[in-house]
């Protein structure tokens, strides 16, 4: 009797120790699975943002030489002087 206690003792704390090694791996792979999609989903969001920015970056680059091509007014050059002509039709 005293043989078939230790076996049936013996057979649950191994299976109960199976039981909580499985879960326990079941838990480790659901948070391993979660930090690779938290990671996936930080690395998005970076591009999403540096996109973002070297977007402003090209369209203040765009913005600066347009207004330098048109010849915009600068502060610090002194004024000119703009004389109109007057219209000569001979109507």
């Amino acid at each position: 009797m005293r043989t078939v206690g230790a076996f049936v003792s013996g057979f649950a704390a191994g299976w109960i120790a199976r039981s909580a090694v499985g879960s326990t791996r079941e838990v480790a792979i659901s948070a391993l699975l979660g930090i690779d999609g938290l990671r996936h989903e930080v690395i998005r969001v970076v591009a999403e943002q540096i996109e973002r920015i070297q977007d402003l970056f090209a369209e203040g680059l765009t913005r600066h030489d347009s207004e330098r091509v048109s010849g915009a007014v600068d502060e610090a050059s002194p004024p000119r002087v703009v004389l109109r002509r007057e219209r000569t039709d001979a109507a």
